[in-house]
């Protein structure tokens, strides 16, 4: 092929190519004359659904449920437990221990705990331990009284219980000693810190055998009172709402209530000493009539806190929860049926309960509209 035939068959190719992409863009033109897409662009959403106020449906098909206007009736229902406090361990026994308590048996002042050396040590209870030996030569102190206080529930002490170690003190000491199967020099009048196994308040429960028949050094069990309350935990929230004081129900495993209210909260954040970690806030309810809750024991029950907020005495539009469509942006909306079209209404939600929600905004929604339900 001569150099003047190729430049002519160039030209020809570069001709064809011209013409096929003006006929190619010709035809894009028409499709998107016929097809109008910037329309469809214009009626989307980000999240693809219609932009438009209404849409054509056939709402026959559609589960709706009324708009109501009322007073919601609000309420938390938390898990909780009715519980014992928190158990403490008696000090570490001085000598061998002989004799072991049983796990749950409750003990009132001047029972035995356990045995030590074949001696009974019986239970005394005071805000303090017992720290040194006391005897008719000892300076005065608040231990001498807490000793006096548990000897004369005991009736051995017949004075009034103050802080000084006397003669009458030394009496009561050897009578208490006698009932406890010391005679001789054992029986002389000298009370020893070890004697006695001590608990801030009476009567106890042992919740917890902890050592061997045999073993010296250490605790015998622990302990916990013998009063019930129940204990929930809250949410941050939860507990800079609720205070003591305010009205509570306790729902027992029997499906039986008790109407009473909040004893304390507690905001939480205290260390635990594990790692860092810190206590949840939480809400207790003590029962000073025991009988309703001694018979259930430590076991599973529900706390139900009404909402004595503003809001929640407030007369406002309520819909059920499955009507909420969830946006973008914790915004909120309701589908509403007008005659054939459905058309979504922007709502502000407060208080949730009872699988209801209460509107505190919702532009051109009237009690008795029909709303969507999933």
């Amino acid at each position: 092929m001569t150099r003047t035939e190729t430049r002519r068959f160039g030209r020809r190719r570069r001709l064809v190519t011209a013409i096929m992409t003006t006929i190619v863009i010709a035809g894009l033109a028409v499709t998107c004359v016929a097809t109008k897409p910037w329309n469809l662009i214009g009626h989307l959403t980000a999240d693809g659904q219609s932009a438009s106020a209404s849409r054509n449906v056939d709402v026959t098909t559609l589960r709706t449920q009324p708009v109501t206007k009322g007073v919601l009736n609000a309420e938390t229902r938390l898990g909780a437990t009715l519980q014992y406090d928190k158990a403490s361990d008696f000090t570490a026994a001085t000598g061998t221990i002989t004799q072991l308590p049983i796990a749950g048996k409750q003990i009132n002042t001047g029972e035995q705990v356990y045995e030590m050396d074949g001696v009974p040590v019986p239970l005394f209870h005071g805000e303090r331990p017992f720290w040194r030996t006391l005897q008719t030569d000892v300076t005065d102190g608040p231990d001498v009284t807490q000793l006096e206080q548990n000897l004369a529930e005991l009736g051995f002490f017949g004075g009034t219980p103050d802080a000084h170690f006397d003669w009458l003190t030394r009496e009561a000491v050897r009578q208490w000693q006698r009932s406890l199967g010391l005679t001789g020099g054992a029986a002389d009048g000298v009370f020893q810190p070890s004697s006695v196994a001590v608990a801030a308040s009476v009567p106890i429960r042992i919740t917890q055998v902890k050592a061997k028949l045999g073993e010296s050094n250490v605790s015998p069990a622990s302990y916990t009172n013998v009063t019930l309350h129940v204990e929930a935990t809250l949410t941050a929230t939860q507990a800079a709402t609720f205070k003591a004081g305010d009205k509570v129900q306790v729902v027992l495993p029997d499906n039986t209530t008790i109407d009473t209210t909040l004893s304390s909260v507690d905001q939480g954040g205290q260390s635990t000493g594990t790692d860092g970690q810190v206590t949840s806030p939480s809400a207790r309810v003590d029962f000073p009539d025991q009988s309703k809750v001694t018979k259930f024991g430590p076991v599973s029950v529900n706390l139900v806190i009404p909402n004595t907020s503003a809001s929640a005495s407030a007369e406002t539009l309520i819909v059920p929860v499955t009507a909420i469509v969830a946006s973008a942006g914790n915004t909120y909306a309701v589908d509403v049926v007008r005659g054939d079209t459905l058309v979504r209404v922007p709502v502000e939600i407060g208080l949730v309960a009872n699988a209801q929600v209460q509107l505190t905004k919702a532009d051109g929604l009237q009690a008795g509209d029909k709303v969507v339900v999933s």
